[in-house]
């Protein structure tokens, strides 16, 4: 074999390998890098991701205003889940996979507490927030002016088991009201009012609710009012609803009395600090830190109800999110002091310019060799006040 054909088999298999080589990258690099933009898409997704359980049409609503307020694209992610509401909610809670907080009511957990379904749940949940208070609207037909009317009729009480069930059969108990529940869900239950079916439904929700805003004029229903009596008021809040709210539904400037129920934001207490744990810190310290966003007047008016320094008696808050409030507190406390501080100091400085301003007039001698008398002292007052407005003229 000559020289040429060896260089020339030896440059054909080199060939042959470097394409094999190139081809089997071309098989296998594609999927290995795929396999680390699918990884890194992955961690993203799941960065910061805490999911919140609540419940219903508003309900969702305000929990997606929290998601748009804090979400920070591979850093922090709300996920709103809708559950059932009432007991189901604080069940999920507890026990549902994947469930790191859930907005409840403060009467639910204060009955769960009572009866002692879940044994000491205080010891097991915590709260972060109080929210907002959503109202218990009572929607009747046309013919019903009274709650009292409702007596022997049916009443759609929602789902056995809900929280607007249990909050239903405690009002009418309270006002000792014989009524027939019955058992829609909360749209079929405005339905089966509006249709003449059943003589009334109790919905709850934040004021106002932009399902019940879209009952059309002339449909005959109406708002009756709820008595804080017999006990309920010491359960609920006091609240009012009135035309601007449902223009449709209250005429005139008629105000409709109606009680509502506090709703709290709750976590579970893990025993010990773990991924989970970590991430609902996250979302507390950013949630409080822009609690100032979520407050600006194109968001739901509700938002103004919360206050994230107010206690819930006979509950004890999520330990970061006391942290945060106690150093709250004692940077609030420290800026009114300065706040105090500085006025002062400023007001005395004003009152001394002042005193030797009259001392040149003569009319500080007077008034020490005057007896100190209350009207004297008031003159005096009057006399700093008219001089300091003066200066700053």
């Amino acid at each position: 074999m000559t020289c040429a054909n060896i260089c020339g088999t030896a440059l054909t298999r080199m060939s042959a390998a470097v394409l094999a080589t190139c081809f089997a990258l071309l098989l296998l690099g594609p999927p290995v890098q795929a396999q680390q933009v699918l990884e890194k898409v992955r961690q993203d997704s799941n960065a910061g991701t805490v999911r919140i359980m609540t419940s219903g049409f508003e309900g969702a609503r305000m929990i997606d205003e929290i998601a748009f307020t804090v979400n920070e694209p591979g850093q922090m992610r709300v996920l709103t889940m809708i559950g059932d509401g009432g007991v189901q909610n604080v069940n999920d809670i507890l026990f549902l996979r994947g469930i790191d907080m859930g907005v409840v009511h403060h009467d639910t957990l204060a009955l769960l507490r009572k009866e002692r379904t879940y044994g000491r749940i205080e010891q097991r949940l915590r709260f972060i927030t109080k929210l907002f208070d959503e109202e218990i609207h009572l929607i009747s037909r046309s013919g019903i002016n009274d709650i009292s009317q409702l007596a022997g009729r049916k009443v759609n009480f929602g789902k056995r088991g809900s929280g607007t069930f249990a909050r239903a059969d405690r009002i009418f108990k309270a006002l000792d009201i014989k009524v027939v529940p019955v058992n829609f869900d909360p749209t079929q239950g405005l339905e089966k009012v509006a249709t003449g079916e059943i003589a009334a439904a109790l919905y709850v929700a934040a004021k106002p609710s932009p399902i019940l805003q879209q009952i059309a004029s002339g449909s005959g229903l109406r708002v009756l009012s709820i008595p804080a009596t017999g006990g309920l008021e010491t359960a609920y809040r006091k609240s009012t609803l009135n035309q601007n709210d449902y223009p449709n539904l209250i005429s005139d400037d008629k105000l409709i009395d109606t009680i509502a129920v506090e709703s709290m934001l709750v976590s579970y207490v893990w025993r010990s600090p773990n991924e989970r744990s970590g991430k609902i810190a996250s979302f507390v310290t950013t949630f409080f830190d822009r609690i100032g966003e979520i407050q600006k007047p194109y968001r739901s008016a509700k938002w103004q109800e919360i206050d994230v320094l107010a206690d819930v008696p006979g509950w004890r808050r999520l330990q970061i999110a006391q942290d945060w409030v106690s150093t709250t507190y004692a940077e609030r406390r420290k800026q009114d002091e300065l706040l105090v501080a500085s006025s002062t100091g400023e007001l005395e400085q004003q009152f001394t310019n002042f005193l030797a301003s009259i001392e040149q007039s003569g009319r500080l001698q007077q008034v020490f060799q005057e007896p100190e008398s209350e009207e004297n002292m008031e003159d005096l007052f009057r006399d700093f006040l008219q001089w300091r407005n003066s200066q700053n003229e």
